[in-house]
């Protein structure tokens, strides 16, 4: 009986060592909500992680990389300031919510194109 009650035990601990890393996974300290809606146009969204990166961004470790550099302030990036971008009006609206390391972050601007879009934010927001 005793030599039950010593195996269930040991079984009892490997199970609980098994899930306790999932337990234990702390989630991204970044977790941004990116919106990019084209008037007359589709709209995409995707989820970006940092730390550790991840989420549906197609390129969050580039993404991730760009507002490390201006310290999660999407209104600081300017990846590309003297773009070649035509006089082309087809709105972009876009939003970035959600948490940076642990402060609420929520930003917004409409872009007159594509192009000044791409060349403002680089690949945060080539989704």
């Amino acid at each position: 009986m005793m030599r039950a009650a010593g195996t269930l035990a040991l079984c009892g601990a490997f199970l609980l060592g098994a899930t306790s890393p999932a337990l234990a996974a702390k989630p991204p300290q970044v977790e941004l909500k990116i919106v990019d809606s084209v008037k007359g146009g589709s709209t995409k969204t995707v989820w970006l992680h940092c730390a550790p990166v991840g989420g549906t961004h197609p390129n969050a470790l580039a993404a991730c990389h760009l507002l490390d550099q201006v310290k999660g302030r999407p209104a600081r990036l300017n990846v590309t300031p003297k773009a070649s971008c035509t006089q082309e009006v087809q709105p972009h609206a876009v939003v970035i919510v959600g948490r940076w390391y642990g402060k609420p972050l929520q930003w917004a601007k409409v872009f007159a194109n594509g192009c000044l879009m791409r060349a403002a934010t680089g690949a945060v927001l080539a989704i």
